[in-house]
C-alpha cells in the first residue's frame, strides 16, 4: 500500500543535509511516497538533489522574505536592548516568514496529512504500514519522540516530544520565526518503534538570521510568550547577556508554562555568572526549582558552580538533591547528560575528594556503564583499577625522529607511566636480538607492537586494553587508518597477552603485516578495534 501522507519540505542551501533525510525516506520513496520541496533561494545544489531524488520541487526565491524597516529596527533596539550591548537589528535585514512558507508548501502536496521534517533531520524510524492504519482510523496528529541534539558519540542529549506530522484540514503554522502549529486534530503518541525522528544540524549554518527573526516576531506579538523565551535564549546565545536577562525576566513574568518559565531563570542563572554575579547567579538556579521541581537542571547547574569552586561537600549536597528527581519529566530543554551521567560524575570526584573511595568507585562505574569511551572517565580509571604492565616494543628503522615522535606518544598516553616499560628494537641491527628475545627477558603482562613513526592517541592504549577485556581477547589490533586486517588490511600496531605472543612468535618472524593476522589466528581469536586510532606522525617505510 502506498504512503497515506506526503513528505513536505521547505529549504534554503540544505545540499549537506538533504541527503541524509532522503536516504532514511528510501522505503518511503520506493513505496511510492510523496515528498514535495519548496525551495526558497538556495545558491547551491539543493533543489537538483532534491529532483534527482524524485522529489516534486517548486522554488519560489524570496517570496517569503520580510525586510526590516529602519522604523521597525529603531523601536526594536529602543524595547529590547540594554545597557552596552551590541546592537541587535539593523535596517535592511531580511527575515523569513517560516509559517507562510510551511503552509504553502503543505497546499502543494497530494495528501492531507502532511509530515514535515526539516532538511537538516532524519528518520530513525518510519513504519509505513502502522501509520496508514492510524491514519485510515482517524488520528490527525501524530506525537513522537524527537532527538534534537546528540554528544560526540551520537548518543542523544536533548530528546523531547515533538510533532510536525499533521492533517493539513485541522491545524496550520503560525508565527513568522519558531512557528507552531495551531488548531485541533485528533492526536496520537506513537513510540520510537513506529516513528523516531533526529536533528544532525549543519554546523556551517549561519543563526544570525534567527536572532533578527525573533526580535521582529516579539515586536509585532509580544504577548508571545515562547517567542519571548526563545528570543532571550537567543540574545544570551550570541552575548548580548543584558538585553538577555531583561527579556527572560519578561518571559518570566507572563506566568505562562512553568517549564519554560523555570529554563528562563537558568539561563538568568547562565548570563549572571558569566557576567560574574554568581550569587545572583545561584538565586535564579533556586528560584527555577521552586517553578519546576520535576526537573535536574537547577540543582546540576548549583553543583557545576560548585564543583569549579572545588567545594566537594557542596557538590554532594546539590547532586545529592538532583539524583533524588527520576528522569521522565519529558520538557524539550532538558539536557539528557544530567539524567545519565553527569551527576555521578560530580559525584565521584566529590566523594573522592572526601576520601570516600568505596562510594566514589561505584558512581565510577555508573558513569563508565554510560559511556565506556569517555576521555575523562578513561583517564580516571586508573585510580579505580589496577591496570597491568605495558611494554611498548618500539621498532626502529634507524630514523630518529620517527622514534621519538612514537615515543612521545607513549609518553602521553593516559596508561599511567609508572606500568609502562619502553624497549626499543633496531630493526636495521642484524646482531641485535629478536622480538621473541625481548619477549621472553621481560615482564609478564601485555605489550603493543609498533614500528616506529607511529603515534598513539591519548585513549588509544586504554580503548584497545578495554575493548579486549569487554570482549575476552589476547590479541587486539589497533586502527591506523587503512582497513581491517579482515577487509584485507595490514596488522601493522596491535596489543597482545605475553603467552599468546609467544605463541605467535613461534610460528612467524613478520611483526607488522597481513601475515601477522595469520600467525594469530592460529594463537588464538584476534580482533581490530576501529576507536584505537593510530596516527602516521612520521612516514613509516614499508
Amino acid at each position: 500500500m502506498n504512503p497515506k501522507f506526503s513528505i513536505v519540505l521547505i529549504s534554503k542551501n540544505e545540499a549537506k543535509t538533504l541527503s541524509r533525510l532522503l536516504s532514511s525516506l528510501s522505503t518511503f520513496r520506493e513505496r511510492g511516497g510523496e515528498i514535495v520541496l519548496v525551495d526558497t533561494g538556495s545558491t547551491d545544489a539543493t533543489a537538483q538533489i532534491a529532483r534527482d531524488a524524485g522529489c516534486k520541487v517548486e522554488e519560489v526565491g524570496d517570496r517569503f522574505v520580510h525586510v526590516m524597516s529602519e522604523e521597525d529596527a529603531a523601536e526594536i533596539a529602543l524595547r529590547f536592548q540594554k545597557g552596552n550591548d551590541p546592537v541587535i537589528v539593523e535596517a535592511g535585514q531580511r527575515n523569513f516568514d517560516y509559517s507562510a512558507a510551511r503552509n504553502y508548501a503543505a497546499s502543494l502536496a497530494s495528501n492531507d496529512m502532511i509530515a514535515m521534517p526539516d532538511c537538516d533531520e532524519a528518520y530513525t524510524k518510519l513504519d509505513i504500514d502502522e501509520l496508514n492504519t492510524r491514519i485510515e482510523a482517524g488520528v490527525e496528529q501524530f506525537e513522537y519522540n524527537f532527538v534534537y541534539a546528540h554528544d560526540a558519540e551520537g548518543a542523544p542529549v536533548i530528546e523531547f516530544r515533538h510533532s510536525k506530522f499533521y492533517d493539513r484540514r485541522k491545524m496550520h503554522w503560525a508565527g513568522i520565526i519558531h512557528e507552531v502549529l495551531q488548531g485541533e486534530g485528533a492526536k496520537e503518541f506513537l513510540s520510537e518503534d513506529i516513528i523516531k525522528l533526529e536533528h544532525w544540524q549543519n554546523m556551517e549554518t549561519p543563526r544570525g538570521h534567527y536572532l533578527t527573526g525573533l526580535a521582529l516576531a516579539c515586536f509585532l506579538e509580544p504577548d508571545n510568550d515562547r517567542n519571548s523565551h526563545y528570543f532571550g535564549r537567543e540574545l544570551m546565545y550570541t552575548g548580548r547577556f543584558e538585553s538577555a536577562i531583561a527579556e527572560l525576566e519578561r518571559h518570566v513574568a507572563m506566568n505562562r508554562w512553568p517549564a519554560e518559565r523555570a529554563q528562563s531563570l537558568i539561563y538568568i542563572g547562565d548570563c549572571l555568572l558569566t557576567m560574574g554575579q554568581p550569587e545572583r547567579a545561584l538565586g535564579a538556579f533556586a528560584q527555577a526549582f521552586d517553578i519546576s521541581p520535576d526537573r535536574r537542571e537547577p540543582f546540576m547547574r548549583i553543583a557545576e558552580y560548585y564543583y569549579r569552586k572545588h567545594s566537594a561537600d557542596h557538590v554532594i549536597a546539590y547532586v545529592a538533591a538532583a539524583l533524588q528527581i527520576p528522569a521522565g519529566n519529558d520538557f524539550y530543554g532538558n539536557f539528557m547528560p544530567y539524567y545519565r551521567n553527569l551527576p555521578h560524575e560530580l559525584m565521584y570526584w566529590a566523594l573522592w575528594q572526601k576520601k570516600e573511595y568505596k562510594a566514589s568507585k561505584m558512581h565510577f562505574d555508573i558513569c563508565f556503564a554510560y559511556e565506556p569511551f569517555n576521555e575523562k572517565y578513561m583517564a580516571d580509571y586508573q585510580w579505580y583499577y589496577k591496570l597491568p604492565k605495558m611494554s611498548f616494543i618500539v621498532e626502529s628503522n634507524g630514523d630518529e625522529d620517527a622514534q621519538l615522535a612514537t615515543e612521545a606518544s607513549i609518553a602521553s598516553l593516559t596508561w599511567p607511566i609508572e606500568s609502562i616499560a619502553l624497549i626499543v628494537r633496531d630493526a636495521t641491527d642484524p646482531e641485535g636480538p629478536s622480538v621473541r628475545e625481548l619477549v621472553d627477558a621481560a615482564e609478564d603482562g601485555w605489550f603493543v607492537f609498533v614500528p616506529a613513526g607511529f603515534e598513539f592517541t591519548k585513549d588509544s592504549v586504554m580503548t584497545a586494553f578495554k575493548t579486549a577485556m569487554d570482549n575476552g581477547k589476547k590479541f587486539m589490533a589497533f586502527n591506523t587508518g587503512k582497513p581491517s586486517p579482515d577487509a584485507g588490511g595490514e596488522c601493522e600496531v596491535f596489543l597482545v597477552k605475553k603467552d599468546t605472543y609467544q605463541k605467535i612468535l613461534s610460528s612467524t618472524e613478520t611483526y607488522a603485516s597481513s601475515s601477522t593476522w595469520e600467525a594469530v589466528r592460529k594463537a588464538t581469536q584476534p580482533m581490530w578495534c576501529k576507536r584505537a586510532l593510530i596516527n602516521k606522525a612520521v612516514p613509516v617505510e614499508t
